[in-house]
This record gives C-alpha cells, structure tokens and sequence, in this order.
C-alpha cells in the first residue's frame, strides 16, 4: 500500500511522520508519568498506549485506502450510530469519578462521545456540502442545529460539558467555510459571550453571604454596549438584529437558572479555583496549583527524563491524561514545551493547508471541522494546565493517554491523508 502511495505522490509524510513524532512523544511522556505504579490501575499504561498507537496506525491506513465517496454515502449513519452509542450510556453506561462517559465491549472500556465526533463531523459536512448557509436564511441552520443539538444534549446528560464544547467548537470553522462571514460568527457567539460576562457576579458571590454587587456586572455591560453599536454600524436586517438583541438578553439572564440549577458544586468549583486556585488549595485549585508549581520548575531545560520531582512523586492528579503537558514542562522546560506547540502547530497548519489542493466541498468540510477538533483540544488542555482556563477534562492529542481517543485521532488524521490521495470526483 505505501508503495503505491509512493508512486501517486500525493501521501503527505511530512504530516504523517508529524504525527507519529508525537504520539512517540506521548508514549515516552505517559511511561514517565506512570512508571513508578508497578502494580494496580497505572501500571502499564505506557505499554497500553503503544498498542493503541499501533492500532491507530492501522486505522489510518486501512482509512486512506478507502474511497472518500464511502463516507459520505454513509455519513448518516455514522452520525445515526454515535447517537445509538450515546443513548446506551444514558441506561448502560460506566460510572467512574462521579460520570457514566464509558461502555465495555468484550472487556473494554470505550468512550462512545469520541465516535459522536466523528459521527457529527461527518454529517455536518455533508449537509453543509449541498447547501450554502447564512443568517439571511435563518432556516438553512434548523438541520444543522439539530444535528449539533442533539449529541450536545446527550453529552451533557453524562455529564461531560469539556467534550459538548467540542461539538460547537467544530461546527464553527464549519459554518465559516461553508458560507457564513466573520460578522455573523460574531452574532452566534455573542450569547455564549455574554452568559460567561454574567456569570462574573455570581462567582464573585459563590461562597459568600453578599451579592457581588453592580461592579460584577460591569463586563457584561461593556460588552453589551459594544455589541449594541457595532450593531448599529453593521446594519444588519431587522430580523437579525432583534434576534442578536433578544438572544444576549436571554444568555444574560438564564445564567442564573443555570448556575444554580444545572451546575454542579463541583463545576463551580472548577470555575472558582480557575479564577483564584488559592481560594481551595487543598480542593478544587489543588489540580491547577500543582500544575502550575510542575511546569515552572522545569524552568528553560527541564529537570531531565525521569527526574521530575512532582510527576515520580505523583504530587499532579491526572498526570498521565489531563495533565500531560505538566509532565512534559517539569522534565523538557519551556524549550521542549516550545518544540511541541510547534509540532503541534505544523500538524494543524498543515491539515488546513490541505484543502487549498482540494476541490470537493465534502472533504474540505470533514478537513476543516477534524483540524478544529485538535486544535480545540490542544488549546483548551495547554491553557488548563497553565490556569488560563477552568479544568474540562479535556485530553491532549497524541500525548495524553486514551484508547478511545487514540482511535479518533486516527481516524481525523486518516481522512485528511485520504483527502490528497483518494479521489474527488463526487
């Protein structure tokens, strides 16, 4: 098969052996994180992560081989048997630490959420594919909303608000390719912006007896005004401008409801110590503290493989999922942290580059939305272990540990290298 792919000249190793650098990474980073565990559930990871690679690897080359006329043919139901996966968790699922984000299959944990993606992405792209959208036409989003709608409920039921994120979070770059201008991602976005501008009073009074007073409120007034004029400016259609309008009002004022009916205290917890870790340095802001505390005494060089005191000493909760990039900052420093974001951002670059070859809408869109899931990954996970984002549990591509999602990589990354190859004529 390789020589075959040799001969055409179109197999992109440059994005292939990226990718494989890595997941080698990863491999050497969770053997580091977890080495001293003889005995019990970390024990052998490194090895298990390994296997996964390799199986990943398989994936994308049996992927690659495939015509991409096949997955469009069977978008729906990829989607159709995401959402079968999710619903089974609702009634079957495994609990673990408080969530049921887990089924077994002949012994095996698999995470269906990450299979939801891949379903999503590729039935998004299909009906984006035939169909230009834009806010003018408020009815071309019905579908697409639906699809989104539907696994983000599912999702959030497990609870797993990191990875319904993730959703919303591909779909735009999605909606951007597929017709939508800056100025109307910036109408969809603004409720989300504002129902984080509101929250600010209540978690300035979590804990406390006092209300946080009219100062909290402050941001999201800014922001409201600014949207009011740029509004004013952009002059879009009525129906637009009242529906931006009514929907940041509405965000602004279901905070509320949400943050004390919805959320749990765990959650708000999460979001407190992200703002101030010290307020629960023994709780929730432990996590972050101690990631912090790992990634700065790794200092320009690092501490050296093996010798990190937080990691052997497992001082960082996680250190072999969620916190990764700890691990890879205490022993590397800011120079091996350095050398892969820039891995990281040529992988990216490189899968969004690829559709500027590409011709068929179908694949651009799948290209486009697979590139925005690692990416949203990659910068919600970094900025989390730095204190620059709530914990969301979200892992980092190729370097935390998951057999599950060494499985979507594969298949993201599959599809993108099918996309040079495969034939377009569809």
């Amino acid at each position: 098969m390789m020589q075959e792919l040799q001969k055409k000249n179109r197999f992109d190793f440059a994005f292939f052996l990226a990718a494989l650098g890595l997941w080698f990474i990863g491999v050497l980073l969770i053997y580091s994180a977890t080495h001293v565990h003889t005995s019990g559930s970390l024990a052998g990871l490194a090895r298990k992560q390994a296997v996964m690679v390799a199986v990943g690897l398989v994936i994308i080359l049996a992927i690659v081989s495939i015509p991409p006329s096949i997955y469009y043919s069977l978008a729906y139901v990829f989607y159709g048997f995401g959402l079968l996966l999710l619903v089974y968790v609702i009634f079957s699922g495994i609990a673990t630490k408080g969530a049921e984000r887990w089924i077994s299959v002949a012994g095996i944990k698999i995470q269906p959420s990450e299979f939801a993606k891949i379903g999503l992405l590729f039935a998004l792209a299909r009906q984006l594919a035939t169909r230009r959208i834009s806010l003018d036409k408020i009815t071309s989003f019905l579908l697409p909303g639906v699809f989104i709608a539907v696994p983000f409920a599912l999702v959030l039921q497990q609870p797993d608000l990191g990875t319904a994120l993730v959703f919303c979070a591909m779909a735009l770059p999605m909606f951007f390719w597929a017709g939508l201008t800056l100025v109307e991602v910036f109408y969809i976005v603004s409720p989300t912006i504002s129902l984080i501008l509101s929250a600010i009073p209540l978690i300035l009074a979590f804990g406390t007896d006092s209300p946080a007073g009219i100062a909290g409120s402050i941001p999201w007034g800014v922001f409201f005004l600014f949207l009011c004029a740029f509004l004013y400016f952009a002059r879009p259609r009525i129906v637009i401008l009242v529906a931006v309008i009514v929907s940041n009002l509405f965000s602004a004022t279901i905070t509320n409801v949400l943050w004390n009916n919805f959320l749990k205290d765990y959650q708000k917890k999460r979001i407190i110590s992200f703002i101030n870790p010290q307020e629960d340095p023994f709780g929730a802001g432990y996590q972050v503290i101690q990631s912090k505390v790992a990634i700065g005494s790794g200092h320009l060089y690092g501490k050296g493989y093996l010798k990190g005191t937080q990691t052997r000493l497992s001082f960082l909760p996680e250190q072999h999922t969620d916190f990764i990039f700890s691990v890879l900052g205490e022993q590397f420093g800011l120079v091996g942290c350095i050398a892969i974001l820039l891995l990281f951002l040529f992988l990216i670059v490189r899968g969004y580059t690829t559709t500027q070859s590409i011709r068929n809408r179908f694949i651009n869109l799948v290209i486009v939305g697979a590139m925005s899931i690692l990416a949203f990954h990659i910068f919600v996970n970094i900025a989390m272990t730095l204190g620059m984002m709530p914990v969301t549990g979200l892992p980092l591509p190729f370097l935390s540990y998951g057999g599950s999602f060494t499985i979507t990589i594969s298949i993201l990354l599959g599809f993108v290298l099918n996309a040079r190859v495969g034939r377009q004529d569809f």
